[in-house]
């Protein structure tokens, strides 16, 4: 007894669209993976760009202030050198 309504040339078609389906997921798949693995690339390199911004912010903060010093006592050490020059005339 032959059935009619099934013939190999019908189901090779969709095998084949079946292997193009899994051949396209599996591209998407590592499509995916790589777009991940660029993410926490990039958020890695922001993590290491803002601990550079705060350490650099920490060393001008430390340089303004050895200069705010410095100018202080050289302007007390001139004052003590000129004296009641420095005060205004009355």
């Amino acid at each position: 007894m032959v059935d009619h309504d099934y013939d190999e040339l019908d189901q090779e078609p969709d095998e084949e669209k079946g292997v193009e389906e899994a051949y396209y997921l599996r591209a998407l798949e590592e499509a995916v993976i790589n777009l991940k693995l660029q993410y926490i690339m990039a958020k890695a390199r922001v993590v290491r760009a803002e601990r550079k911004v705060e350490a650099i912010t920490q060393q001008a903060d430390e340089l303004a202030e050895l200069l705010v010093r410095h100018l202080d006592d050289r302007v007390s050490s001139s004052s003590l050198i000129i004296g009641p020059t420095l005060l205004p005339s009355r």
